[in-house]
């Protein structure tokens, strides 16, 4: 068997290098292709360097492109290269992963989906359709949590739990100490925080909130372009793009994080800081229930940190499993 992983978002190569250090340990057969969804040095290729991941084989450019557009020569691109794999292991919830699920539909291979089952429940976000999609697709189901696998018992392919990769490569993680304190960690980027109203709204928030906290905003590239194409200033001077040890080194010591990132509310969970996230519908719904998130509207911020203050401290930190699901699906694939 030889197996393609691919990649192509932030939150993946967190995934990913767990899994192909597991690989690479066990003597697997197996090449990664980045799609090119984001593409930004500091966004991809240093990444790969920290995650001390060497260069993916394959490496494509499909950023900055209409959805349609993007998905279409994803395709393409991923089917161009099928033809030498038995088995496509995609990850989460990006286009990306809806790409190499219907390329490894098309070409019949082996579909293995990491993070299955997650479940918002809001079809109004794309995530929540393509997790759908490809959970149907798939013939190898490995969900975070016992919810999670609840949620696909109508599904064909084989279910298994096995925890969060992103846990275990956090657990890798020697985690710096930052001087500051005192302070908000904030990230904000996905598509429907970054329209005009949304976005108008949610830096409004942000600098009356600054006003009285500091706020430490590592600024996304997408959220820095509509800034600026809508006019809008900061009251505050946000952080470019940083480097995965510093997110965990400035969560670590902040008081609480606000963002519409999925990865970000579970690295604040796993350093026992409490989160709002702004979502219509949350990525891991298991941390509003489990009380360590608040979910915001992106008119309502400061209203909702009133409500994550009432939260009780955090002392489960086994949400997401015990930090070995790289061997617990390299077991899985081997039986």
């Amino acid at each position: 068997m030889k197996y393609l992983h691919i990649v192509g978002a932030r939150p993946q190569y967190m995934k990913l290098s767990p899994l192909v250090q597991e690989f690479e340990r066990q003597q697997l057969d197996f090449d990664v292709v980045h799609t090119g969804q984001h593409y930004d040095e500091s966004m991809s290729s240093d990444f790969f360097t920290e995650l001390e991941m060497k260069p993916p084989k394959f490496q494509f450019d499909n950023n900055n492109k209409p959805y349609s557009e993007m998905i279409s020569d994803m395709i393409t691109d991923i089917s161009s290269i099928l033809n030498d794999y038995t088995d496509v292991i995609v990850y989460g919830d990006t286009i990306t992963t809806l790409a190499g699920a219907l390329s490894s539909t098309f070409n019949g291979k082996r579909l293995h989906h990491v993070e299955a089952g997650v479940r918002s429940k809001n079809l109004e976000m794309p995530e929540e359709k393509i997790r759908r999609l490809v959970d149907e697709a798939s013939n190898y189901l490995y969900c975070l949590t016992d919810k999670d696998r609840d949620n696909l018992s109508h599904v064909g392919g084989k279910v298994f739990v096995v925890g969060d990769l992103m846990y275990e490569n956090f657990l890798l993680h020697d985690i710096k100490k930052t001087d500051k304190s005192d302070y908000v960690f904030v990230t904000i980027h996905r598509e429907e925080n970054t329209r005009r109203e949304e976005l108008t709204s949610i830096v409004n928030q942000l600098n009356e909130l600054s006003r009285t906290r500091e706020i430490i905003f590592p600024i996304h590239p997408r959220t820095r372009s509509c800034i600026d194409r809508y006019g809008l200033s900061l009251d505050f001077k946000p952080l470019e793009a940083i480097s995965y040890n510093e997110v965990l080194s400035f969560i670590k010591r902040c008081d609480f994080v606000i963002s519409d990132s999925g990865g970000v509310p579970k690295e604040a969970y796993w350093l026992g800081k409490k989160s709002v996230v702004v979502l219509e519908g949350l990525v891991y719904p298991i941390l509003e229930e489990e009380k360590c998130s608040v979910r915001a509207d992106y008119n309502n911020i400061l209203e909702s940190i009133k409500k994550l203050e009432e939260l009780p401290k955090i002392e489960n930190y086994n949400l997401f499993g015990d930090g070995k699901t790289s061997k617990k699906i390299v077991e899985i694939m081997n039986g």
